[in-house]
């Protein structure tokens, strides 16, 4: 008398045939239990939603750093325009009014623009974006708050360089003739031109 070994199993006992005995049947292994099966599948599904949460994390940093690079920019360029400012001269021609009306007209447009540039870095759907007042009750609430004022400011910093630079060109009223018909307009006494000194007594 043959005896089967331990380690064998009946692929073909009653379960089989009662199921169809058919190749696409799916065979259970030694062991197997669908609770444990199920407590898989629920183990798996919490593991991905906890990935799933993990990477939305690391893209809300990713954006957040963008932010402030893209906020931190417009301070990169400050000592360029002052340079460029300084070089153009305080007298009134074409090349220096240009340059000054062009910063004076850049720094404007990006801080009326301010929400536009950082929309790509928000986590939040545009759609669902309020309006008007409760715009301004949800800012406390906006992640971008801090990188937005940074920006804010640096373009102000452009501007004052600008209006700077209008005054040094004497384009801004800034005398008291300026403002009042009746006033005499400042008179200039020296003059100082290729190192030599020209006075004029009124």
């Amino acid at each position: 008398m043959t005896s089967k070994a331990l380690w064998t199993f009946n692929l073909t006992g009653s379960d089989t045939v009662a199921r169809g005995n058919s190749r696409n049947t799916k065979l259970d292994p030694p062991g197997f239990a669908e609770a444990v099966a199920n407590d898989g599948a629920r183990i798996s599904r919490r593991g991905s939603q906890d990935d799933q949460q993990e990477k939305e994390v690391q893209i809300a940093n990713l954006k957040m750093k963008k932010a402030w690079d893209a906020a931190l920019a417009p301070g990169k360029s400050i000592p360029m325009n002052a340079i460029m400012l300084y070089m153009s001269g305080n007298s009134i021609q074409i090349f220096s009014v240009l340059v000054t009306v062009m910063l004076l007209w850049n720094s404007i447009k990006a801080i009326m623009g301010v929400n536009t540039v950082f929309d790509r870095f928000s986590t939040k759907s545009t759609e669902t974006r309020p309006r008007g007042i409760a715009a301004l009750l949800a800012l406390s609430s906006d992640p971008l708050l801090l990188p937005k004022l940074a920006y804010i400011v640096l373009q102000f910093g452009c501007l004052a360089l600008g209006v700077w630079k209008c005054g040094a060109m004497g384009l801004l009223p800034t005398a008291h003739s300026d403002w009042l018909a009746f006033m005499e307009p400042k008179k200039i006494l020296e003059y100082g031109v290729g190192g030599s000194l020209e006075s004029h007594t009124s």
